[in-house]
């Protein structure tokens, strides 16, 4: 989830905002606006309701993203690097840059956004109480001198502190079900991991709770949208949906880890390579070396030193008439730090990268830049593959 909008920093925490955080921007403002606000505060022009909808929505994300800060801030203290959260369509996500390797770090890490949504609605709730508990302000001071109606701000107020209130209240209780990738699951899969010191079980067991609930969500949806309740039907059918395929994805990635746990790339890794010069032409690579070989992506040699990568998508960017005047050298991408990998490094944070930068295959070199090998992203499944089922 990298695209979107890069915003600020919060104690050195990049914010995002992903494109589909919009979409949910604009239904929660909707419906507070046309909805919720009309209900609570009858009266009011529909400008009144769709402003205090968009500060409302705008409100609940920002509480969101106290969430997850709360999350980032335990993590990093414990030793964990989380540089970025993104807010999206159903909420928030810190990116994590490694799994907690303790089941207590784990622990301290997952209830940190649920204690602080309770504390946030603790802290709404009383807001609410002392300002409804103060005596009823002078109407001379909040009268509305075009129409001679009681100011909306005070009511408004009431009624948003007491939403904020109610949503933090259920993003405490939803995130605390105990099914994986909720905090929940995740406490419940650190507590377990205590008890048995197996990580993987304790996955398993959090990921089928997870994929229940979605589950149970989905049917849900199913039946609002058989009696006519389309927009919350819709809503749980994409959650649920959402859900399951994240409690999927985490125990597949937990797989992957224990798999390939101290494995190295030079383990992976082909060491018949077929390489191009930079000084070969466009067209003449095409035909001799991408036909040829059916890959997608040739690394580049200047005396065996590793110099660049010249993928299928490079290719795609030169329009054909220019394929015979263009060189392999001025199409290929430049080698950097992130484009290759050493023999000794690890092949989880091989197939991690590949898949996060959807390259299919990355050069090894030597500590001198010489090209050894080549890792590519189908090797290292299938050897994966081969390892669960032989184990």
């Amino acid at each position: 989830m990298t695209r979107g909008i890069k915003l600020f920093k919060i104690i050195g925490i990049r914010i995002n905002l992903d494109f589909s955080w919009f979409v949910a921007f604009a239904l929660f403002a909707w419906s507070l606006g046309f909805g919720y606000y009309p209900q609570s505060i009858p009266g009011l022009s529909q400008t009144a309701y769709i402003v205090m909808g968009a500060v409302s929505s705008l409100s609940i994300f920002i509480c969101v993203l106290i969430h997850e800060l709360a999350h980032s801030a335990v993590a990093n203290r414990l030793g964990l690097n989380i540089k970025e959260i993104t807010l999206f369509i159903f909420g928030g996500v810190a990116h994590l840059s490694e799994e907690p390797k303790k089941a207590m770090t784990e622990f301290k890490v997952a209830i940190a956004g649920p204690l602080a949504s309770g504390l946030l609605a603790l802290i709404f709730f009383g807001i609410k109480m002392l300002v409804t508990g103060m005596s009823a302000p002078d109407q001379s001071m909040i009268e509305i001198a075009t129409h001679g109606e009681v100011s909306i701000i005070y009511p408004a107020v009431i009624s948003t502190l007491g939403l904020l209130a109610r949503i933090n209240l259920l993003l405490l209780v939803f995130n605390m079900i105990p099914g994986f990738p909720l905090d929940g699951g995740r406490i419940l899969r650190a507590l377990w991991w205590a008890k048995s010191g197996d990580i993987k079980v304790a996955t398993k067991v959090a990921s089928a709770i997870g994929k229940s609930f979605a589950l149970f969500l989905i049917f849900m949806g199913i039946l609002d949208l058989l009696s006519g309740n389309t927009i919350q039907g819709i809503w749980l059918l994409i959650i649920g949906l959402f859900l399951q395929q994240a409690a999927d994805a985490s125990y597949k990635e937990l797989e992957n880890k224990i798999t390939l746990e101290g494995v190295a790339v030079s383990e992976m890794m082909s060491g018949d390579v077929v390489t191009l010069t930079e000084d070969q032409i466009l067209s003449e690579a095409i035909e001799k070396i991408f036909f040829t070989h059916h890959f997608v992506s040739f690394p580049v040699v200047k005396n065996d030193i590793a110099v660049g990568l010249l993928t299928l998508n490079d290719v795609r960017a030169i329009p054909k008439d220019d394929w015979q005047k263009t060189t392999v050298g001025e199409a290929m991408k430049r080698l950097t730090a992130n484009m290759m990998f050493y023999p000794k490094d690890d092949a989880e944070t091989a197939l991690k990268r590949m898949l996060a930068d959807g390259v299919g295959r990355y050069p090894v070199v030597d500590d001198h830049g010489r090209l050894v090998g080549i890792v590519s992203r189908r090797d290292i499944m299938k050897t994966m593959e081969l390892k669960k089922t032989l184990s």
